[in-house]
This record gives C-alpha cells, sequence and structure tokens, in this order.
C-alpha cells in the first residue's frame, strides 16, 4: 500500500515536471527580425504577465499547493514513524512559483491574450468570484460522483465479463450465508 501511494505521488510529480520548456527563439544576425523578435518577446513577456495575474487571481496556485498536501496525506498516512519534521520541512520547500512556472506555458498555448483579458474580466466578476469561491468543492463533488459512477461501470462490467465466461480469475459474489 505504501509503494502504491509513494508511486502514485512520484509518477504525479514526473508529470508535472515534464511540461514542454518554451525555449527562446534562436537568434538572428538580420536586424529587421531582431526589432520583430524584441517585440515578440515583449508581447511574450506581457502576456505571461497577464496569465500569471490570471492565475493568482484564481488562486489556482494556491488550490493545486491544498491538492499537493492532500496528495501527501495518504503517503504521509502510511509512514506513521516518519517524524512530524520531515513532513513540515518537506512542505516548507514547496514553492507555488515552480509550479505557476510550469502552468504558464500551458495557458499560453491555449489561450490568446484577447482570452486572458477576458478571463481576467470575468474572475473580477461577480460571478467570477463565485466561481472562484465554489469551484474547489463542486470539483471535488463531481470528482466523487465519478468515482462513485466509474465503480458502478466497473461492477457492471466484471458482472458481464463473468456472465459471458471471460472472467475466469475472479469469483461471483457469493451470498451472505446465515448464521447459525
Amino acid at each position: 500500500m505504501k509503494l502504491k501511494f509513494a508511486s502514485c505521488f512520484v509518477a504525479l510529480l514526473c508529470l508535472s515536471l515534464s511540461a514542454p520548456a518554451q525555449g527562446s527563439p534562436p537568434a538572428n544576425n538580420n536586424s529587421g527580425a531582431n526589432a520583430q523578435s524584441s517585440t515578440a518577446d515583449k508581447d511574450q513577456a506581457a502576456k505571461r504577465a497577464e496569465i500569471r495575474r490570471l492565475i493568482e487571481l484564481t488562486g489556482a496556485a494556491k488550490v493545486s499547493v491544498d491538492v499537493m498536501r492532500q496528495m501527501i496525506a495518504p503517503i504521509r498516512a502510511s509512514y506513521p514513524n516518519v517524524p512530524e519534521e520531515f513532513w513540515n520541512d518537506f512542505l516548507r520547500q514547496v514553492n507555488a512559483d515552480d509550479l505557476i512556472d510550469l502552468i504558464v506555458p500551458v495557458y499560453d498555448k491555449y489561450y490568446s491574450l484577447q482570452d486572458i483579458h477576458d478571463l481576467i474580466v470575468f474572475y473580477q466578476s461577480r460571478v467570477g468570484q463565485k466561481t472562484i469561491k465554489v469551484l474547489p468543492q463542486m470539483s471535488a463533488e463531481t470528482i466523487s460522483a465519478g468515482q462513485e459512477w466509474g465503480r458502478g461501470l466497473a461492477d457492471q462490467i466484471m458482472k458481464k465479463l463473468r456472465e459471458k465466461g471471460y472472467d475466469k480469475t475472479s469469483k461471483a459474489p457469493q451470498p451472505a450465508s446465515p448464521i447459525g
């Protein structure tokens, strides 16, 4: 069980760190191209600054750090002999800016600067603020509903596999025997 939790945590960290890096374009000796590149770099920097503003406005980085803390909880519970200081030191080293650095290129890929501005306007509105407030709980509830739905589907497919004779490794649920 400990290995399963630790493996999941490591896999999630690796996936988040494997986000494609956004490098600078190669330098060009053409002065006209350099002027265009300089303008493009400024535009890109402005867009990324607005993305950071949006992320801060929505609290996405804080929510992500909170989710990370929740992910660590089962690992922590699996290692009861590990001192509290270890976990506290680890959590102090977690920096939301590191996560933001990984998220910005994703927003950049899918949203234009105008989209980012529109999102900022939305999240500053009354309904946008409400969305920020209720979205974490709504997400938790929808994830829970999805998990329940998925368990039901898994039960249905396993039942059908057994009925058709495809699953010979698991046994059909046995009716409870009367005690006596």
